[in-house]
Parts: structure tokens; C-alpha cells; sequence
């Protein structure tokens, strides 16, 4: 996905406009990013194929070991606890796959809560309405902030339970498939 570019602040900015870019991504920068749920569940469910297949390969080469199949140059008792931390791997890969699977309704919850977002901003945004109070001498800059902060609000006042961090990315994402390419 597309983002903001970093432009070079403009010599011809004023002081003033300067120094609210400034201080606009010196607070962006505090913010934590947001992750999708899906990309979560994609993250775990990896996770969870990783553990299980090193934990088994792992398993059955070590027991292989122990049981005289193959010589390792480990004592037994080192055999014993790196057949113990694959058996962790396995339960571990089988904690992540529980988690993915929980992870499967907030995927849900979060693909309809875009949808219904989606839908009210084509009812309620419109990019003639955001940059009416915005003239030709307003930098990239300042058009990015401005018309981006007028979309959080909104965004915000419409939907109060969603996160401050999903509201940043989505206004991006939003400010991106709306005004990027006109400049």
C-alpha cells in the first residue's frame, strides 16, 4: 500500500506552518502503527506451521537418536532435553494455531467494520468538501495534514470504538486512494 511520501520541507513555508509539520510528526511519530487482524492471524497461523514442523522433524530425529536408529555425538541426557524443547515446540505450535482460530472473528468483526466504514465515507467525505478551505499556496504538506486530521475527526465522531491507531491508517489509507495521485 501506498504512503505519504517525506517531502523536504518547502524554503518558502512560513515559520509558523514550519513548525506545525514539525510538531504533526513529532505526535505521529508516538503513535503505535496498527496491525489488521488478518495480517495477525496470518502472522500466527505462520507461526504456528513453523513450531510444528521444527518441533516434529526435531522430535522424531532426537527420539530416532535415542533409540539407536542414528548416532548424535550428545550425551543422553542432553538427547533427553532436546527432545523435551522439541515437545515444547509442538505445544507451542498447537497454542498458535488455537490463537489463530480466535483470531478468525475479530477478522470477521474487522472486515464488516471497514465495509460499514467504506460505505459512510462514500456518503460522508467527499475531496471537494475536505479541501474547500485549502488555497494554491498551501503546501503538500499542509494539505496532507489538514485534509487528514478533518478526515480522523470525522472519522472518530462516526465510529467511537474503533482504535486510534486502526483511525490513523485508515485515514492514510483513505487521504492515499483520494489525493495522492493529484499531486
Amino acid at each position: 500500500m501506498p504512503r505519504y511520501p517525506e517531502y523536504r520541507m518547502d524554503p518558502n513555508m512560513s515559520e509558523e506552518d514550519r513548525a506545525d509539520i514539525q510538531a504533526r510528526q513529532a505526535a505521529a511519530s508516538q503513535m503505535h502503527t496498527y496491525t489488521s487482524a488478518k495480517e495477525r492471524y496470518s502472522e500466527a497461523k505462520s507461526s504456528a506451521w513453523t513450531f510444528l514442523v521444527i518441533g516434529c522433524a526435531g522430535f522424531l530425529a532426537v527420539t530416532a537418536a535415542l533409540t539407536g536408529v542414528f548416532h548424535l555425538p550428545l550425551s543422553h541426557f542432553s538427547l533427553l532435553v532436546l527432545d523435551a524443547v522439541f515437545l515444547l515446540f509442538i505445544g507451542i505450535a498447537f497454542l498458535s494455531f488455537h490463537h489463530a482460530a480466535r483470531l478468525t472473528g475479530e477478522v470477521t468483526g474487522e472486515t464488516d467494520l471497514n465495509t460499514r466504514i467504506r460505505r459512510w465515507a462514500t456518503d460522508n467525505l467527499r475531496p471537494e468538501e475536505l479541501m474547500v478551505d485549502l488555497d494554491a499556496n498551501t503546501s503538500e504538506e499542509m494539505k496532507y495534514f489538514l485534509i487528514s486530521e478533518m478526515v480522523r475527526e470525522r472519522l472518530m465522531r462516526a465510529f467511537p470504538e474503533i482504535d486510534d491507531a486502526y483511525a490513523e491508517e485508515w485515514t492514510e489509507n483513505y487521504y492515499n486512494e483520494n489525493f495522492y495521485n493529484e499531486y
